[in-house]
């Protein structure tokens, strides 16, 4: 009978899960994956590393240097690393999908990871089964993450359920005293959380945010007899610990060796441009103008207190009406001391205290936001420009306290099932981001032609002229990104590239600016570049290798 039960529940998350996959990838399914999230500018940015470790997997290319920027070293330094992103990528061009079909599918992917770890996390927590896979369906179809999914970085807010599950059950283990356990869990989170670190700064930097503020939360919640329990054990298991503490070092020492360099180098994002970026309180329930619920009130309420402010903006990460007053409700319910287990109440209350306190943090009124204390104070916090993105990290945070306070309520059927219906529906956005023409791109790809004999590296000298959706043209991102995806598909290095930070002697310009081909020469002076050829994009030609 148990294992009846346990089948039945397999198979209800595996349903649930595909059901939820389907509707945040609608679209894609509904054009055969032909439009894909992103779009030639930013996407096939991080398409171009994402492919990139397809071909470190190979021993075709160094771990730290990508095939834009050459010969630069460490350039991967320059953005995000996307390791996971690019393991998973690499399992799918081996079985023959095509560059953009596979980035495509790693979203997937790496969604589907973030709703089984969110279940699981969910009832690790003490919820029953049914509103674990409400909690998991919420995080996986989350507005805020649909209508930003053009920057697919942001994807890797599905890893922060993993993180979470392995710290808790780490923690669990240093409670009881089960060493093994502890350092297997407690590895595992260091190990993970470092490849984090390597795929996308933002959700690894949120997280590790957050849980510094759950200790001192936790230790101002919890009554005096958990918190001797918890000196008690940190005394018992010092070894390990400090075991864990030196593997957590150890592991990082990659991504401090990459980025730590670069940081220097370019200084990071000054304080204008992350406070520009940092959500007003309006922001925190701007869900889009197109979603199907909330867009009249998001429009309403622009045009009412902000009237002329863009309808589509970085700050665009909000989370729907209903979900933030459960939120709420939980957390004025976890004050009133609802009838839980000791320990699973102090870890509910400091959950809810932190997320709280950092979310406020990063709230603006008229250009004045807390967040400058985090900006000055608190390390890596300069490497974040849209602070808005927080709004998106905490989502899982909303969602699991929201549906614990569901849980402790008795809800007739009819009333629940409503508000279930609606606490989805409010998550469903009109705005798809797909801005990415599979057929075309993988299409131009293939039309490059091999580079003639010699050519040991490349720069663009003439770009597309035609616009998709709109895209710009007389634009440095048109020609130089195309150019880091035909040099991380066809092997054949690049000068050209961008990024957020560019590196020294970077050839700005557009090709056809008439000093842009002098920029060139002077990047490939100042690297001792020989063998530099040129790839019209316009006919698909090639010519020297020579001098540009």
């Amino acid at each position: 009978m148990r294992g009846d039960r346990a089948m039945a529940r397999l198979l209800a998350a595996m349903l649930c899960g595909a059901l939820c996959l389907a509707f945040f990838f609608r679209y894609q399914l509904g054009n055969g994956f032909t439009l894909l999230l992103g779009d030639r500018h930013d996407g096939v940015i991080a398409l171009s590393i994402i492919e990139h470790w397809y071909n470190v997997l190979r021993g075709l290319a160094p771990w730290d240097r990508t095939a834009y920027f050459f010969p630069v070293p460490a350039t991967l330094g320059y953005n995000d690393g996307y390791l996971l992103f690019g393991l998973i990528h690499a399992v799918f061009r081996s079985l023959g999908a095509d560059p953009f079909l596979s980035g495509e599918l790693v979203n997937v992917t790496i969604r589907a990871i973030g709703f089984a770890a969110s279940l699981a996390l969910t009832r690790r927590l003490g919820l029953g089964f049914g509103w674990a896979l409400l909690g998991a369906a919420l995080f996986t179809v989350s507005n805020n993450l649909f209508i930003r999914g053009s920057h697919v970085q942001l994807f890797s807010v599905s890893f922060v359920p993993v993180l979470g599950l392995l710290a808790e059950r780490g923690l669990a283990a240093l409670l009881a005293g089960r060493r093994a356990a502890l350092l297997g869990w407690g590895a595992g989170f260091c190990l993970f959380f470092a490849a984090c670190l390597l795929t996308g700064f933002y959700m690894a930097w949120y997280s590790a945010f957050l849980g510094l503020a759950l200790l001192p939360a936790w230790l101002l919640v919890a009554g005096p007899a958990q918190r001797r329990d918890l000196f008690r054990a940190v005394q018992a298991q010092a070894l390990p610990l400090a075991g864990l503490l030196g593997l957590a070092v150890l592991v990082n020492l990659p991504f401090l060796a990459l980025y730590l360099p670069k940081a220097a180098e370019t200084g990071m994002h000054p304080w204008a441009d992350v406070v520009r970026n940092a959500p007003e309180p309006i922001d925190v329930i701007n869900v889009g103008p197109d979603n199907l619920l909330w867009g009249w009130l998001v429009q309403a309420l622009n045009e009412a207190l902000r009237p002329g402010f863009p309808a589509w903006s970085e700050r665009m990460t909000g989370l729907p009406p209903l979900l933030l007053l459960l939120y709420l409700a939980s957390l004025a319910w976890l004050a009133r001391g609802p009838a839980l287990p000791p320990g699973r109440l102090a870890l509910w209350r400091a959950l809810g205290l932190a997320s709280l306190v950092t979310w406020l943090l990063t709230v603006q009124v008229g250009g004045v936001t807390a967040w400058s204390l985090v900006y000055a104070a608190v390390p890596g916090a300069k490497v974040p420009r849209v602070v808005a993105r927080y709004q998106i990290f905490i989502t899982l945070a909303v969602v699991l306290l929201a549906v614990a306070f569901l849980s402790s309520r008795r809800w007739p059927v009819l009333p629940r099932l409503a508000l279930v219906a609606l606490l989805l529906l409010e998550q469903a956005n009109s705005y798809a981001p797909l801005f990415l023409d599979r057929t075309l791109e993988a299409g131009r790809l293939a039309a490059v032609p091999p580079p003639p004999a010699g050519c040991r590296a490349f720069w663009v000298s003439a770009a597309r002229q035609e616009s998709r959706f709109g895209e710009a043209v007389t634009d440095p991102y048109n020609h130089n990104s195309e150019a880091m995806i035909v040099a991380a598909v066809r092997h054949i290095p690049t000068v050209n590239g961008i990024s957020t930070f560019n590196p020294p002697h970077w050839p700005a310009g557009i090709p056809s600016d008439p000093a842009y081909p002098a920029a060139v020469a002077a990047y490939a002076k100042a690297w001792g570049i020989t063998g530099l050829c040129a790839l019209d994009l316009q006919r698909m030609r090639w010519s020297g290798p020579a001098g540009p």
